[in-house]
């Protein structure tokens, strides 16, 4: 198979993975966020300025939501614009892996390495998702993949200038955390390698001014712009806010430290496990392969002692580990496919257990959805039991993608052990690639309807209403995207006191939780419309 052939295979393969077969209401918080903020730069027509809620958000630089605007413009205010940012940030991501691949060790190694990535929970699931986070990984990841070659050409200016180019890049996806994992990557890369380097200290200061002016040119397209436009205002209250993000729990997500050690044990199965059989020296490696796997071992550490380290802890936040974790297992089943390498029996035995054990947890999800109603008995949390409720259709067919995935990992690890080895890895990753594709698109709607979709219904009624609409007793952007709200005219509407007491001037609508209702019930002169899956919904006239 040709290489530009096997590009065009790999790119239409990743649209059919990660193009919807139904719309799926975004999530609050971190799908809606960004979302709505890119609606409403549409609104208001500032692109410079991110907003939520028509008031400034400086949580994160601009770039993904401008792509999400570029989208919407095009398609539309929907779930489907919102998340097409990151559907092509998937193919790009797949297409790349092929290529620093097949650059690396040859082709069979860069479509490997796409199976690999695609066999994983996690790296699949956020390709479909409308997070800034599959964006920023593909820009640092490009700046690593530079660094490398610009190490091994001797600081040749092309390489150091793009790695200079995706890192200014990262800075405008999401910000600051961009230099400090390249930076410690690069740090402990040279100080490993010094003795390596093919360059006087004269040219290493020289290239570095290279990469520091092309990271100033990039990222000057809005943080200088933002400076010389609005002052300091937006500086101070960003830096702050990561301040918070390093120190504190910030939005109840404080964590222990080993978090994102097990977040992408199991939600990189079984590259994850796959990954410590290339940890041992394979001495029919060249120097170039050698270095990129130390690079990428470097990678994974600085990432997970960054954010394992923090107070704040999110799932998505170790997800750069999905490339170094993704390459050390395709590292390992390349040479066991093709370089005769060992196949580990330890390894063997702790990725049939693992995937059995994820693979019964999937099906378990399905009999839970299925049971919801004999699960409610032994729930303590009203608010949950009435999340259960939910009109959402479950059969047996639920089952289908634990069982493939279940089939696929004890039939592929039986044939590499059992020397078919050519024939074991494809199936063991491509089933388990095919179980994560139909779980998503199978458990993701009803999970979304069950947690959200009362709330999300109630919004879209109230699109193009002329009214108020506020949530109480919990934190959502779901109102803000799903009403489309407008641009505020009158700023008491920001006080959910006023809204509640106030002379308001037009029907406002609230909606809390029914763990939380006799804080209002009876106590504001509102009415109760209705009450669905835990959300009570109320209204407020004008006098």
């Amino acid at each position: 198979m040709s290489k530009n052939l096997a590009q065009i295979l790999i790119a239409l393969s990743a649209v059919v993975l990660f193009l919807p077969i139904q719309s799926i209401n975004l999530f609050d918080w971190d799908e809606i966020n960004f979302a709505e903020a890119a609606r409403e730069m549409l609104v208001t027509g500032d692109y410079l300025r991110v907003v939520i809620d028509y008031q400034p958000f400086w949580e994160k630089p601009p770039l993904f939501i401008w792509l999400q605007a570029i989208s919407m413009s095009l398609f539309g205010v929907n779930e489907f614009a919102a998340r097409l940012p990151n559907l092509v940030c998937g193919v790009a991501t797949f297409l790349v892996l092929y290529n620093v691949g097949s650059q690396l060790f040859d082709k069979k190694f860069g479509l490997v390495w796409v199976l690999t990535y695609a066999g994983c929970f996690l790296p699949q699931l956020y390709f479909m998702s409308g997070i800034i986070d599959p964006v920023f990984n593909l820009f640092i990841f490009l700046s690593i993949y530079y660094l490398h070659q610009s190490f091994m050409s001797g600081l040749d200016n092309r390489w150091v200038a793009l790695s200079g180019l995706f890192i200014g890049l990262a800075l405008l996806t999401k910000g600051p955390v961009a230099l400090l994992i390249y930076g410690l990557t690069a740090i402990a890369l040279y100080l490993m390698n010094r003795d390596k380097l093919n360059a006087s200290f004269n040219r290493v200061v020289k290239q570095g001014s290279i990469f520091v002016t092309v990271v100033i040119a990039v990222s000057f397209l809005y943080y200088g712009v933002e400076l010389i436009k609005n002052g300091t205002w937006f500086f101070e209250e960003f830096i702050n806010y990561q301040l918070r993000l390093l120190s504190s729990g910030e939005a109840s997500h404080g964590q222990p430290f080993y978090y994102h050690f097990v977040v992408l044990l199991l939600g990189c199965l079984p590259a994850s496990i796959l990954m410590f059989g290339a940890l041992k020296k394979y001495l029919n490696d060249n120097e170039n392969q050698q270095a990129f796997k130390q690079l990428m071992v470097i990678l994974l550490i600085v990432v997970l002692l960054i954010f394992s380290s923090v107070t704040t802890k999110i799932v998505h936040y170790s997800s750069l580990c999905y490339y170094p974790i993704t390459f050390l297992a395709a590292y390992y089943l390349h040479h066991v496919m093709y370089k005769r390498a060992e196949w580990n029996r330890t390894i063997s035995i702790a990725v049939l257990a693992f995937t059995v054990i994820f693979s019964l947890a999937l099906m378990m999800l399905a009999i839970v959805i299925m049971n919801r109603d004999l699960l409610a008995n032994y729930i303590q949390d009203d608010f949950v039991i009435a999340n259960m409720g939910a009109d959402v259709s479950s059969s047996v067919f639920d089952l289908i993608p634990g069982l493939i995935y279940l089939i696929s990992a004890v039939l592929g690890i039986y044939l590499i052990s059992n020397q078919k080895r050519r024939v074991g890895v494809p199936l063991l990753l491509l089933g388990i690639c095919l179980a994560i594709n139909i779980s998503y698109k199978t458990f993701v709607p009803k999970i979304e309807r069950i947690t959200q979709g009362a709330t999300i219904d109630f919004y879209e009624e109230l699109q193009g209403k002329d009214c108020y609409v506020q949530v109480l007793g919990f934190k959502s952007y779901a109102h803000l995207f799903y009403t489309q709200k407008p641009p505020v005219t009158d700023e008491n509407s920001r006080d959910k006191e006023w809204l509640l007491t106030g002379d308001i001037d037009k029907p406002a609508y609230f909606v809390c939780k029914n763990v939380d209702v006799d804080l209002y019930r009876g106590k504001y002169p509102i009415e109760e419309l209705a009450s669905k899956n835990g959300f009570v919904f109320f209204r407020r006239m004008p006098n």
